[in-house]
């Protein structure tokens, strides 16, 4: 007898390391503190921490362009792997980018960025620490509370993903999936 499978609402969470991330980091670094000094920053899930405005992708530093020509080339790619009828490479993609710091203390509240397609984040820097839930981003189960219980562990019935970022790292994930940091 054959079995047929076919996953129903699966939310993929992709990773790409960027190249020659040291030294892109070293630029963000100086570019991120220049823009704390110059701007009071937002408050929008983060708590305690700083928001830059939602303009990277309008911004003129050398750093921020070549970041976002990373996001891009990610997007293109999750594009052509998910959906490769539609060319993302004959459009105006669309899209918010900002810079979140989190000093010790502070951390995102859950939040999902449903407006949008696909979102992302790119870590510049990663405080080593003790505590290992701490600097992790969590993705939370968008279909609520489906759990077998911690006895019997499983993909299918997690109520969560967490990741363990280091800098350089991209993440690319539907803009549904709720997460927090």
């Amino acid at each position: 007898k054959q079995v047929i499978t076919q996953l129903a609402f699966s939310s993929p969470i992709l990773g790409f390391e960027v190249p020659d991330a040291a030294a892109l980091n070293a630029a963000l670094t100086s570019d991120i503190a220049k823009r704390q000094q110059a701007e009071p920053g937002l408050s929008i899930s983060n708590q305690h921490g700083w928001h830059s405005d939602r303009d990277l992708f309008k911004r003129e530093e050398h750093s921020f362009k070549l970041l976002c020509s990373h996001i891009v080339r990610a997007l293109i790619h999750v594009g052509k792997t998910f959906t490769p009828e539609f060319s993302l490479e004959q459009r105006d993609i669309q899209g918010q980018g900002w810079v979140n710091v989190n000093n010790k203390g502070a951390y995102n509240a859950p939040h999902d960025h449903g407006s949008f397609h696909w979102s992302g984040c790119y870590y510049v820097a990663v405080p080593p620490t003790a505590n290992e839930r701490s600097g992790n981003i969590e993705f939370l189960d968008p279909r609520g509370g489906l759990s077998m219980g911690s006895d019997a562990p499983s993909p299918i019935f997690g109520g969560k993903v967490r990741f363990r970022p280091q800098p350089g790292l991209m993440l690319i994930f539907p803009s549904y999936l709720y997460h927090w940091v």
